[in-house]
This record gives C-alpha cells, structure tokens and sequence, in this order.
C-alpha cells in the first residue's frame, strides 16, 4: 500500500478583527438619531378635530370672554380699559348680561402677587361669572433653576 503523506500544515496567522471603530460609528449614529428625532411631549394629546364649513375666526367671535388684566403696577383692566377695583365687581355684573356663556379670561403678570389674583377671582364669581380661564404664556423658554 502506498502511504498517505499529509501536506505539513502551514502556520497561518491569526486573524484580529478590530471592532473598536465599528462601535464608534454606531454609537455616532445613535446619537444623532436621538438628538435628531421628534418626541412625543408630555401632556400634548394627539387631536384629529373635525372640520368646519362655518366656523368662526377669534377676532370676530362675538361671545369672546371678557378680559381681565392684572398689572404689576398695581392697574386692573377689564376689556382693555383701566377700573378701580373697587367697582369691579359693579362692572362684570354689567358685562354678565353682554356675555351669556358667563366665561371670563384672567390674565396676570408674572410680579402680580398671588393674593391679588385670588382676590380677583373672587370678583369674577362673586358677579356670577361661572367660567374662569387663566391665561399663560407658552412660547417662552422655562427658566431654569440654578441652584
């Protein structure tokens, strides 16, 4: 019989795969995807309203609530124009008859103290007004606390 040679192995060299830069690359990308993506913000609920083939615009709705402005400076202004507090609750009764959804809008400045605004929610119902907004700025960046 005739005997088998085997081929001597040949030393092969170890493969070394670095992945190092693999990784770098796809962290990269996960981070710009996350910077990059739209989230969802809290407490915004997704709305499909119906259309409206009669619907009003704001500036000519004629049951626009009745406004009422806070100052820093101390004024009170219902519907643009100055009041004493004092008649204030003389002259909502007045507008309750002109505003039959009985709704109004309360806007305050941000160095307006507290006990003042209660003070003129208490107006607002103590003339029989049923509905109360507070209005609030949205567009404005959040301060952030610093500690």
């Amino acid at each position: 019989m005739s005997a088998m040679t085997f081929r001597a192995k040949k030393g092969r060299k170890e493969v070394h795969l670095n992945v190092t830069s693999l990784i770098d690359v796809l962290f990269l990308l996960l981070i710009f995807f996350m910077l990059t993506g739209t989230f969802k913000r809290a407490g915004e609920l997704e709305l499909k309203l119906p259309d409206s083939r009669t619907a009003v615009t704001g500036d000519s709705d004629p049951l626009a609530p009745v406004e009422l402005v806070a100052t820093e400076d101390g004024r009170v202004l219902l519907n643009g124009d100055t009041i004493p507090e004092a008649d204030l609750v003389r002259a909502l009764e007045g507008l309750l008859g002109v505003s039959p959804d009985g709704k109004v809008l309360l806007k305050a400045e941000e160095g307006v103290p507290h006990g003042r605004v209660v003070g003129l929610l208490d107006a607002v119902r103590e003339a029989g007004f049923l509905g109360v907004s507070i209005a609030t700025e949205t567009d404005r960046v959040p301060v952030e606390n610093k500690p």
